[in-house]
């Protein structure tokens, strides 16, 4: 073989196996590249699945938050009519009943509150590209603050409403401890009332008994008339016209009239004749006789002698 021949085959192999190895560093290099760009790959897909699925809960999350805001709206517009109700100016009992919805509106409110605020920070933590869905979320969390304010505000109504239903509570009970004072002090004001109606019973009773005493001795009888009339009834005797019989006392009651001789000082016989005899006799300066009348002068000497007196009147 000539020497030129035995170089160019030297040369064509030193190519042959340079170019072997140029393709086989090409070939791993576009094999690594590959892997790079597979695993790139996976890490989109994943993320986009992560990203869709994220959408889907957000949307699922707003609906929620949605939801929520609307259960607290309802409760609102039930405790502001609980809280303008005519009943609330009732009594106690109304009052409390009232007070107890308005607490449960309260709580339910607040629970719906911080699920909603819970709502919005897992919101945060979504990874949304989607301006729409960005301001919708922006829009849940304005209200979301906002009605926290209107659960602040209601909050201390119903605050206000409890602490005057708690003032009218203890001036309740302040005045069920003076009501229970003042009827203790009235039944033993009734108690000595009622001993002193007793006493008071007993002491008319007795005046009555005294009045009644009183009354039977201020009565007088009287009997009027001539001899003959006198005779008849039993008054006066048969024997003397000065004399009375045993019984004349009894008869005058019978026959004559009863008087008052503490409101009477003057005894009518009438006029037909005049009265010349008083019977039984007594002080004579103790009356004066004006023809068919007798005039007690001295009410008490003349009425000492004798509580029944007799006037003979002549024919």
């Amino acid at each position: 073989m000539k020497l030129s021949n035995v170089v160019l085959l030297v040369v064509l192999v030193g190519i042959f196996f340079s170019s072997c190895n140029n393709y086989q560093e090409q070939y791993e290099a576009l094999v690594e590249k590959n892997a790079a760009d597979q695993k790139r790959l996976h890490e989109l897909e994943e993320e986009d699945r992560l990203v869709r699925g994220e959408y889907s809960l957000a949307i699922e999350t707003l609906n929620s938050i949605e939801d929520t805001l609307r259960t607290i709206a309802n409760n609102e517009k039930e405790i502001q009519r609980l809280t303008q109700q005519k009943e609330f100016s009732g009594n106690l009992s109304q009052r409390q009943a009232i007070i107890a919805k308005l607490q449960a509106l309260r709580d339910a409110n607040e629970a719906a509150k911080d699920a909603a605020k819970k709502m919005q920070k897992r919101m945060r933590s979504y990874q949304i590209e989607n301006q729409q869905l960005k301001k919708m979320i922006a829009q849940a969390e304005t209200r979301i603050i906002e009605k926290e304010e209107d659960l602040k505000e209601a909050r201390t109504i119903i605050d206000d409403m409890e602490l005057a239903l708690a003032k009218m509570e203890g001036q309740l009970t302040e005045k069920s401890g003076q009501l229970d004072d003042a009827y203790k002090d009235l039944q033993e004001r009734n108690a000595a009332l009622t001993e002193t109606n007793e006493k008071l019973a007993t002491t008319i009773a007795d005046l009555e008994t005294k009045n009644d005493f009183i009354d039977e001795q201020a009565k007088a009888y009287v009997a009027c008339g001539d001899k003959r009339a006198l005779r008849k009834a039993g008054i006066l005797s048969k024997t003397s016209m000065k004399k009375l019989t045993k019984t004349y006392q009894q008869s005058v009651r019978e026959n004559g009239d009863e008087i008052d001789y503490f409101n009477n000082d003057q005894i009518d016989c009438g006029a037909d004749g005049e009265i010349i005899y008083v019977l039984p006799l007594r002080d004579e300066s103790s009356y004066e006789i004006q023809g068919g009348v007798l005039v007690v002068k001295n009410s008490k000497v003349f009425w000492a002698t004798d509580k029944t007196v007799v006037l003979v009147k002549n024919n």
